[in-house]
Formats: structure tokens, C-alpha cells, sequence
């Protein structure tokens, strides 16, 4: 009796009833681009057999498989990748001359993406020092391959970074905005903005903004969805997280949804002025300057000033009032225009326009103990242990500081008023004493003399600089006059002088906090100081400042577009005065090669002449 459990022989290879074909797709995750057009099976492998039968070229894109142990497995290749160039890269440093390393480092420092440093590798070494160090050959390999994988479309992936995320504010998404929903997203927007853009733009009571948000009510004093979502609108810039992006990894789209949430939320308001309203108003022309929008800065520079005296109106009937609760209301009214007209004044100034908001009749500052202005300091998203602030104290100089700086800019700003040149130099004289009384008065917590500052007293001093440089720019002493004021040359070494400053504070800035979250309005007073110090790079401190500060610019320009308008312009400036700058500098403007800035939107020229009216 045969053996009915006899297996069978396995059929041959080709055989019709061969499984070949089954074992070759079962572990299949994707098909290539050519089989998924033609909606046929794939082999799964490149070239795959129906391409090489039909001839067509065969794309298989590996990251389409969305099978867990391919996914793995990618990431881990890819993270050993990266670890094997990055210890590349650091033999490359060890090796090679400061010719091409110091370059090279400046433009990591500027937050360069990996296209720019493999363009630099590609571009700007030349093709014998290539030859000479292979290393260097197989970098810019290992680099193209890996802004490669890294350039798919963001997704919001819950990474080791994010998961220990911890903002400074906890606050609820909802009832404020409808275009996030996770309250820790918003927490993170809301704690970077209070971390990096309102200690020195102190225009929103922090803590009672914080109150009424964590409390969800609407209608609150102090709160409301327009200024929310303005918040969130500004607070994206700083944020690398895919929902800070309208249009995923498009910088340019970074919070234009919050912004348009907050556009029609101040379209609900009609023409109601409330404190809100007001902050919130300040915000977007704020963000309108950043991106360099002009039209959107001048049309909510207009709603400003009015929204502000009307705002100020309303505390002038406040005041008169005993009610406890109103007086607080007006205290913070107060501030809030005080905060204000600082951000208009250090605009106006440096742009050569009329401030349009005037001083606030009253008083800024309530007496501060400056032994106990000690609130605490937390540079969020960075880890690291909290700092005194001593926030009431820079509130109360910055706007003792701003007000020179209104009488400055109001002064230059009308060109169509007849002066004489002993006016001019008498003007620019008691300006240059205010200042130095200022400085000769600063409490010490504002001093700086600490190897590390919270950024806004660093910014503090950034500013001092960038008004002395408005100052000395914009004024052109007669060597004709036999007086004791001071002279061209004196004017040029002033100017000169507080451009290295403003070097040296932000080689200090970018050494404690780095440079990607400074805040925005520093690119205002660099932009001064940079073309003051074009014209003298001979000068070896000229041009370690001038360095620096260019790599600041390009680190801006990675998150604002208008930063990339100075740089271009810039390089025009160069052409133009056939300027050689430093080799330091040569992969911050490989951007621009071969680029020509558009005239109607350069910058003026008078900007680089030390003798101008308008910086």
C-alpha cells in the first residue's frame, strides 16, 4: 500500500508550477514609480524586471515602505551615516589649514543646512586641495546624500528632542485659536515668544496674560484670540516644529496660518480698542517689519498710532478713578504704551523716519530696587538653569534710553527743515553727552560685566551702539569752523568704535545663547554697523567685527527674508566699490553669486556712507 504521506518532489526552477515569482514579491514593501503607473507587481528591486523588459528607467524610492522593520531599519542606517561624517568632518577640521576651516566654521556657526556646507565643499575649495584631501571629496558625498533623505516633506514625529520639551507656560490651545488644537504646541509657541521676544519689547503684562490665557475664558482684560493667535503668528519663527510651518518645510509659509487666524479675529473687533486689541496690533506690525512686508508695516504702523492715543485716552479717564482694579488697569495701559513707543522709536531711528507715537505723558517707571529685581530668566528651549532677569530695571533704562533716541530721530528726520551747521554739530554734541550720561548711570545689574548676560541686556547695549553709530553717521561737522566741537576724523572713529561694540556683544550673544533665537529687532542695528565697517576692513579689528556680524546676518536669514535683502545688498555695495572682503566671508554669500538685487528692493545706498542721512 504506497505511502499516502509521501511528499512530493519540489518542481524545478522554471517549472510552470514554480513559486519563484510568489518568494520574490512576498517581502515586498513598495513598488517603483514605473510599476506604480503602470499598476503592475513589482520585484521590488532597481532596476526591477518589468523596467528592464520594457526598457524604462527604474526609480525605487526605499522611503515609500512604511513597513515598521524597514523603517527601523532606514532610520538606523541613516543615524550611523551621520555619525560616521560627523567624525569625518571633525578630521577634516583637524587637518586642514585655517584658509578653509575657518570659512567653513563660520558657516556652520550661521546654522547652515547641509546643501549650503556641500556647496561650499563643491564651490569654494579648489579642485587641487581637493585632490590633496579625499576626505574632503567623500564629505560632500556623504553630505548630498543626506540632505537627500532629509529633504521629504516634514511630519510631526514625536522624537526623543520633542518628548523631554517642557515650556516655561502651560496654556490651553482652545478658546483661543482654531488652528492648533495640542495645547503643548502652543505652550511651546507662547513660551519661546516670552522668552525671546518680550523682555525687550515689554509691551504685554506678562503674568496677567498668562492668567487669563490659562484660565479659557473669553473676554478676559488681558487676553483675547487676536492677540493669541498674533502671538502664535510671530512665535513660529522660532520654532522648528513641522506645525509651525503653513507650508510644510517652506520657511517662508512659518505662522501665515496663526497670522490669518489673528486677521480675521481683528477683522471681528471693528475698530473696538481694547488693550488686546492694541498688543495684538503691535505684533503684526512688528511681523511685518520682520518678513519685510512693507505695505502690511505701514498700513499697521497707521492702526498703531491711533489704536495708542486712543488707548492712552482711555487711561487719562481711568486714572481719575479710585477703584483699585482700574488703577492696575491703568498701571498696565501705561506700560503697555511705554513698550510700545520703545519699538517705534528704535524703528523709526534707524529706518530715518518721523517716530510716529510720541512720549506717553506719564511717568514710565515706578521706583526699582535693583539689589531685588531678581525675577528669574529661563532660556527656553535650551537646557539650562534660570538667570536674574532684572526685567523692571532694563523696562525703566530702555525707556530713559529711547527717549535720546525719539529727540535723535525726530531731529534727523526732518531733512526739509533748514539748519545750520553749528546746529547740526551742537545737536549731535548734547546727544552724544545724554548718552554718555546714560551709560555713566546704568545700575550695575545692566552692566554686562558677567562672562554670561541674559540676551535682552546684551541687547541693550547692542542698541546703545547702533544710536551712536545713527548719530555720527548722519552728522557731517564743517572742518571750516574753529570750534571745540568734534571733527570728521573724530566722527569716523566714534562711528567705527561702536561697530567693533556691536561686533563683540554679539560674538558674546552667539557664544552663551547662539544665534538662531536672538531676537529680531538686532538685525536693525547690525545692518548699521556692517557698512560702517565695509569701508575699513583693512583694519584687523574691522574685520574680525565685520565677520562676525556677517555671520549673524546670514544665521537671520535662515528664518527672515529680509535679512537676505542686506546681505544682497551688501554684496552689490561690494561690486560696486570694488571692495575685497575677507576669505572668512566667502561661503555667507555663496547664496548670491551672480545675483544682482532688484532695485525696488535694495536697500538705500546712503546706508553705507558713514556721512548719510539715512541708516
Amino acid at each position: 500500500m504506497p505511502d499516502s504521506k509521501r511528499r512530493l518532489a519540489p518542481a524545478p526552477p522554471g517549472a510552470p508550477g514554480s513559486n519563484d515569482a510568489h518568494q520574490r514579491r512576498k517581502n515586498v514593501g513598495t513598488a517603483c514609480l514605473a510599476c506604480k503607473a503602470r499598476k503592475l507587481k513589482c520585484t521590488g528591486t532597481a532596476p526591477c524586471a518589468n523596467c528592464v523588459k520594457s526598457r524604462l528607467e527604474c526609480t525605487l524610492d526605499q522611503t515609500a515602505d512604511k513597513r515598521r522593520r524597514g523603517a527601523i531599519k532606514r532610520k538606523i542606517d541613516q543615524l550611523e551615516d551621520k555619525e560616521d561624517l560627523l567624525f569625518r568632518l571633525v578630521a577634516l577640521l583637524r587637518e586642514c589649514g585655517n584658509r578653509r576651516t575657518i570659512p567653513l566654521l563660520n558657516l556652520i556657526r550661521s546654522n547652515a543646512s547641509l546643501r549650503e556646507i556641500q556647496y561650499f565643499v563643491n564651490h569654494q575649495v579648489p579642485r587641487s586641495e581637493l585632490t590633496q584631501t579625499p576626505e574632503l571629496i567623500e564629505v560632500s558625498h556623504e553630505m548630498q546624500r543626506l540632505h537627500e533623505s532629509d529633504s521629504r516633506p516634514m511630519r510631526p514625529i514625536l522624537h526623543a528632542k520633542r518628548l523631554s520639551d517642557q515650556p516655561v507656560f502651560q496654556v490651553p490651545a482652545k478658546p483661543w485659536t482654531g488652528v492648533a488644537t495640542n495645547d503643548s504646541f502652543v505652550s511651546h509657541l507662547v513660551s519661546l515668544w516670552l522668552t525671546w521676544f518680550h523682555p525687550f519689547s515689554s509691551w504685554v503684562d506678562r503674568d496677567r496674560f498668562i492668567h487669563d490665557m490659562q484660565a479659557a475664558l473669553l473676554g478676559a482684560q488681558h487676553c483675547s484670540p487676536f492677540l493669541v493667535n498674533a502671538i502664535l503668528a510671530y512665535a513660529c519663527a522660532y520654532s522648528e516644529y513641522p506645525e509651525a510651518y503653513a507650508v510644510p518645510s517652506d520657511p517662508l509659509s512659518k505662522g501665515a496660518h496663526f497670522y490669518e487666524e489673528a486677521k480675521r479675529f481683528l477683522d471681528k473687533e471693528e475698530g473696538r480698542i481694547t488693550l488686546p486689541t492694541v498688543q495684538g496690533i503691535a505684533i503684526l506690525w512688528a511681523r511685518a517689519c520682520l518678513i519685510g512686508h512693507d505695505r502690511q508695516e505701514w498700513i499697521y504702523r497707521s492702526q498703531l498710532a491711533y489704536a495708542t492715543h486712543e488707548l492712552t485716552q482711555t487711561y487719562s479717564v481711568v486714572a481719575s478713578k479710585a477703584d483699585e482694579d482700574e488703577l492696575c488697569m491703568a498701571r498696565v495701559i501705561n506700560k503697555t504704551c511705554w513698550g510700545i513707543f520703545n519699538s517705534t522709536t528704535t524703528y523709526a531711528l534707524l529706518h530715518g523716519k518721523s517716530p510716529t507715537i510720541k512720549p506717553p505723558q506719564q511717568p514710565f517707571f515706578p521706583p526699582v530696587n535693583y539689589s531685588s529685581d531678581q525675577d528669574e530668566w529661563l532660556p527656553y528651549p535650551i537646557p539650562a538653569e534660570g538667570m536674574p532677569s532684572h526685567s523692571a530695571s532694563l523696562f525703566n533704562e530702555l525707556c530713559n534710553l529711547n527717549l535720546i533716541a525719539y529727540d535723535v530721530a525726530d531731529f534727523h528726520s526732518h531733512k526739509e527743515t533748514p539748519r545750520s551747521r553749528l546746529q547740526m554739530e551742537q545737536r549731535t554734541s548734547e546727544f552724544r553727552m545724554r548718552l554718555r550720561e546714560f551709560a555713566d548711570r546704568l545700575p550695575q545689574c545692566l552692566r554686562a560685566e558677567d562672562e554670561v548676560e541674559v540676551p535682552h541686556i546684551l541687547c541693550l547695549h547692542i542698541y546703545y551702539h547702533a544710536i551712536l553709530i545713527t548719530i555720527y553717521s548722519s552728522h557731517r561737522p564743517s572742518p571750516e569752523m574753529n570750534h571745540d566741537l568734534i571733527t570728521p576724523a573724530q566722527d569716523e572713529s566714534i562711528c567705527l568704535s561702536s561697530a567693533r561694540s556691536i561686533g563683540l556683544w554679539m560674538q558674546t550673544y552667539r557664544s552663551s545663547w547662539d544665534l538662531y533665537p536672538m531676537p529680531s529687532f538686532n538685525i536693525q542695528w547690525i545692518t548699521p554697523a556692517l557698512f560702517i565697517l565695509l569701508e575699513h576692513l583693512e583694519i584687523e579689528a574691522n574685520s574680525e567685527a565685520f565677520i562676525i556680524l556677517c555671520v549673524a546676518v546670514k544665521a537671520f536669514s535662515r528664518r527672515f527674508e529680509k535679512a537676505k535683502l542686506i546681505l544682497r545688498s551688501l554684496q552689490d555695495t561690494v561690486r560696486e566699490r570694488k571692495i575685497t572682503l575677507p576669505v572668512e566671508t566667502d561661503p555667507l554669500f555663496a547664496e548670491f553669486a551672480g545675483l544682482r538685487l532688484p532695485r525696488m528692493v535694495r536697500i538705500k545706498e546712503e546706508t553705507s556712507d558713514p556721512g548719510s542721512s539715512d541708516v
